[in-house]
C-alpha cells in the first residue's frame, strides 16, 4: 500500500510568522545576559537549541498574559487551510514538528480549527493550577543538541514506510529533513540545502507546495516523484 506522510514545521513555515522570536522579542527576553550568552554559544556551535531553549523560555515561567497576547497576532501563511484540506481529502496524514513551545502551537492550532495527524514539540506550557512546565521532546540518548528530535521523528516515519514530505525554514528543520523523501524550503533551510547541494523545491506560500503535488500526487504517494532528497543525512547521531 502507498504511504505518504507529510510533516511541516511551525514557526515561520505553518505560520507566517516565527512565533517564539516574536516572544522573545516581545517579553525582551532575548535582551537577558544569559539569553545573549545562550545565543553567542550557539552561534559558536557550542551548544545546541535545547540550552538556548531551556535558558531563554524560563523567563516566560510568569508571562502567561503576554504570550496570548502575541498568539492573538499570529497569522497563517498563505494556503495553509487549502494545504491541510488536501492532505486530509486525501489521507495524507500531517505532522506538526516544532522545537518551539507546545503551549502556542496548540493555541494557535485550536484557534484556526487545524485538523492534523499530530502535534510533536516541546512541552513547555501553563498548567491549569498555574505552574509552568519547561521540558524536551528529545528522547534521543545520543544526541541532546536539539529540544525536539525532529531527525528522530522523519526517521521512525520512514521505518513505518512512509514516504515522506518534509517543509519547512529553519536550522533544525535541516537535521528532520535530512531523512525525509522531498523537501519543500524556504529562507535558512533552502541556503543550507543550496551549500549542501540537495534537492529541494522553494516555497514561499502553501499554494506553492500544492502546485508541485496536487498534478502529481499519484507519483509522491508511490514514492516515485521526482526531486527527492539526494545528500545521506551524516550529522544525526542514534543509538544502535
Amino acid at each position: 500500500m502507498s504511504k505518504l506522510a507529510v510533516v511541516t514545521d511551525f514557526d515561520g513555515t505553518l505560520m507566517q510568522q516565527d512565533v517564539g522570536d516574536l516572544l522573545m522579542k516581545t517579553a525582551e527576553v532575548e535582551k537577558e545576559p544569559a539569553v545573549v550568552e545562550a545565543y553567542r554559544q550557539f552561534d559558536a556551535g557550542q551548544v545546541g537549541s535545547m540550552e538556548v531553549a531551556r535558558t531563554s523560555y524560563s523567563f516566560l515561567a510568569d508571562r502567561k498574559s503576554l504570550v496570548d497576547d502575541v498568539i492573538r497576532q499570529i497569522n497563517p501563511r498563505e494556503g495553509a487551510a487549502d494545504f491541510l484540506d488536501f492532505c486530509r481529502k486525501h489521507g495524507i496524514p500531517v505532522t506538526i514538528l516544532s522545537d518551539g513551545m507546545e503551549y502556542y502551537i496548540r493555541e494557535i492550532i485550536r484557534k484556526f480549527d487545524y485538523q492534523v495527524e499530530q502535534i510533536i514539540s516541546n512541552p513547555i506550557y501553563y498548567t491549569e493550577d498555574g505552574g509552568y512546565r519547561l521540558d524536551f521532546q528529545n528522547e534521543n540518548e545520543a544526541c541532546k543538541w536539539c529540544g525536539c528530535c525532529k531527525a528522530d521523528v522523519v526517521r521512525k516515519l520512514k521505518q513505518e514506510g512512509y514516504h515522506v514530505l518534509y517543509i519547512g525554514d529553519g536550522t533544525s528543520d535541516y537535521y528532520g529533513s535530512g531523512f525525509a523523501d522531498w523537501i519543500f524550503a524556504r529562507a535558512r533551510l533552502a541556503g543550507y540545502l543550496e551549500e549542501a547541494g540537495e534537492a529541494y523545491f522553494p516555497f514561499e506560500t502553501f499554494h506553492d507546495v500544492l502546485k508541485v503535488i496536487e498534478p502529481d500526487l499519484d507519483k509522491f504517494l508511490s514514492g516515485e516523484a521526482s526531486g527527492k532528497r539526494m545528500v545521506p543525512n551524516t550529522f544525526c547521531l542514534f543509538e544502535e
